[in-house]
């Protein structure tokens, strides 16, 4: 009988060597085995027991499964989030992950065929993830899995002792996962494995339907839309304000003045270079900017505009700063990296619906998208506008180099990616936005000599959307208005 060739759908592992092995990871993930792929991105025996050398190698890369053999036993988690680098204290380094979960099981004498299968889900105690700067991938409150690290300062790596936390134990397992006195006689190996969707590439297809349907890639519908934003008039929407305002929102390197620059060149129908980007340590932009376009044929002004504000650092946005520009208190070309207060020059102490902002758009690079630190600030960001009842929406950016086999070779393939469908999912939950409609993928021009029809396409539709959300706010805005004014006048009768 012929052994099935696991060699496209497991890479680079000296663990994983089985189609036994591959069938029980996917058991457990709850996905078919054709569709599985596992690339090895840690090894013990490459690296040793390393953190740094952990961080460095798995840090930001998604889902991954820490597997460990010692003997005849094998062990280990599952993380649907990325691990990270967090600081030495404890509280800074739990990571919820409510996919998250660990796993046994044993070879048989023959090393071949694969026994005693369990899985320990999560208890919902929280904590699932300990994800710290000089630690290995650690599970559980209690430390229900504790690989490697330097537990107390000044000595060497612990590898796979009975260090337990003091917490509550964050998964269902009945006891310890392995027994640490056996560690230096089974001489045990490490290996942290991302895991992802088969490509056409590897044997195996993408989605075969869209997620998504209806979208506009044909050349005439997506002329349609583009038409239908640049050529956008409030007042033909019956609104009270004669320009709407958009706010780019986002850290930094999340690509928010990529953006205004593919707008800018969608209406010049060439590249422009209008808004400085590029890679950096900090962010390009310090100015809050006002950025007007004009018509692609007419070359008339559209009658909306992009404001873009300073990329989010550790310590920006920290005095409120955000609420003065959703506000309108801010004129263009304001510093934004100085401090800002009712003294600021030209701060408008009574800012009309005019000036105010009328739909926030939040940018999120893929890579990002599970970064606990990133998306804590997004949502500090995100309540401001909460507060305010300013409509958000995510547009979801960088998405060719997240998933380059499918998007990456095809733009018009975007709702065929398995891997951009999950991110979807992961962040109706994780940014607090209404739901998959409101998180908009875009691509912004990186390797195109001028705008394609299906870039035009992803950036019109998003732009879209948040002429909708803002065409809701300043209705809703206007409503209220008139109630106050109704009411105050019923008071004074």
């Amino acid at each position: 009988m012929r052994t099935p060739d696991i060699s496209r759908q497991v890479v680079g592992s000296s663990l994983v060597k089985s189609s036994s092995q591959v069938d029980v990871l996917a058991d457990f993930l709850q996905v078919s085995r054709q569709k599985l792929k596992l690339t090895v991105l840690f090894s013990s025996v490459v690296s040793g027991w390393s953190p740094a050398e952990f961080h460095a190698s798995c840090d930001q890369k998604g889902a991954t499964i820490t597997l460990i053999r010692c003997g005849r036993l094998c062990f280990g988690g599952y993380a649907s989030v990325s691990w990270s680098s967090r600081g030495l204290g404890s509280s800074q380094c739990w990571l919820e992950d409510p996919r998250a979960f660990l796993f046994r099981f044993k070879y048989d004498s023959h090393q071949k065929t694969v026994t005693e299968i369990q899985r320990f889900d999560r208890n919902g105690a929280g904590g699932e993830l300990y994800s710290r700067a000089d630690y290995g991938p650690t599970f559980g409150y209690k430390h229900d899995l504790f690989t490697f690290g330097q537990v107390s300062p000044g000595q060497n790596q612990t590898v796979l002792s009975d260090v337990r936390g003091n917490g509550t134990p964050s998964f269902s397992t009945p006891s310890l996962l392995y027994d640490a006195s056996s560690r230096d006689a089974c001489h045990p190996t490490l290996e942290v494995l991302q895991v992802g969707t088969a490509k056409a590439a590897d044997g195996l297809e993408e989605l075969e339907q869209p997620w998504l349907s209806g979208f506009p890639w044909a050349q005439e519908d997506a002329k349609k839309v583009q038409d239908k934003v640049f050529q956008y008039d409030p007042k033909q929407a019956g609104l009270s304000v004669p320009i709407i305002n958009i706010l780019l929102c986002g850290g930094v390197g999340a690509g928010k003045s990529s953006i205004v620059s593919t707008i800018d060149s969608i209406c010049q129908s060439r590249i422009s270079r209008r808004a400085p980007h590029g890679q950096g340590t900090g962010s390009l932009t310090r100015m809050l900017r006002k950025y007007t376009f004009f018509q692609p044929e007419t070359k008339k002004p559209v009658k909306w505009q992009m404001w873009d504000s300073m990329g989010w650092g550790v310590d920006d946005y920290k005095r409120g700063e955000l609420g003065f520009i959703l506000d309108g208190n801010l004129l263009n070309m304001c510093d934004l990296a100085g401090s800002i207060s009712t003294r600021t020059e030209g701060f408008k102490v009574q800012p009309s619906l005019q000036d105010r902002v009328h739909c926030m758009v939040l940018v999120v690079p893929c890579n990002a998208a599970s970064d606990e630190a990133y998306m804590a600030r997004l949502h500090e960001m995100r309540q401001f506008a909460r507060d305010r009842e300013v409509p958000t929406l995510v547009f979801l950016s960088k998405i060719d180099t997240y998933d380059p086999d499918v998007i990456g070779n095809d733009l018009a393939k975007t709702y065929h990616s398995s891997r951009l469908l999950h991110l979807v999912e992961e962040l109706e939950e994780s940014a607090g936005v209404g739901g998959r409609k409101d998180i908009l993928p875009v691509k912004s021009l990186s390797n195109e000599m001028g705008p394609t029809t299906e870039l035009s396409a992803l950036m019109c539709k998003a732009l879209e959307q948040a002429l909708y959300a803002a065409e809701d706010y300043v209705t809703e805005y206007g409503d209220r208005i008139a109630c106050n004014i109704t009411s105050e006048l019923s008071d004074s009768m």
